[in-house]
């Protein structure tokens, strides 16, 4: 026996897909609202810089690690931002490239360094803490 699509079907899928318009219009309406990104930059899981990402703005600075043995030199340029410079010896920081989106993380193992991208509507409530960990696997 095969069953016929019903009134209550058609009812069903067109409230369905007026529910996934609605969440795809807000979304991206939500997502063009976060155009101000923040560059924070740590050493030593302590926040020692934090800078706007705008297409205007340049400055390289250099970050020391605690014992003084190593630095990270970072360059922000035309909202991008990355490490110009490192004295770790694997140099794998200077090979993430120049990032520019909210989430991306750069991080130099060696000199205990990261600089992590957050936009505007990421919650920033407390940038001393770095850690937005999901899960602590053993």
């Amino acid at each position: 026996m095969r069953k016929k699509i019903n009134r209550y079907d058609i009812a069903l899928i067109a409230v369905i897909i007026l529910i996934n318009v609605f969440i795809l219009f807000y979304g991206s309406n939500s997502m063009v609202q976060a155009t101000e990104k923040i560059a924070y930059v740590y050493s030593n899981n302590k926040l020692v810089g934090r800078y706007t990402l705008e297409k205007n703005y340049e400055t390289e600075f250099t970050v020391q690690d605690e014992n003084g043995s190593g630095y990270n030199t970072i360059r922000v340029e035309d909202g991008k931002i990355w490490i110009h410079e490192a004295t770790c010896p694997d140099k794998v920081c200077l090979h993430q490239g120049k990032i520019e989106n909210g989430g991306e993380v750069i991080v130099c193992l060696p000199n205990r360094f990261m600089v992590q991208i957050k936009g505007s509507t990421d919650n920033t409530d407390n940038p001393d803490t770095p850690d937005d960990t999901d899960i602590i696997a053993q």
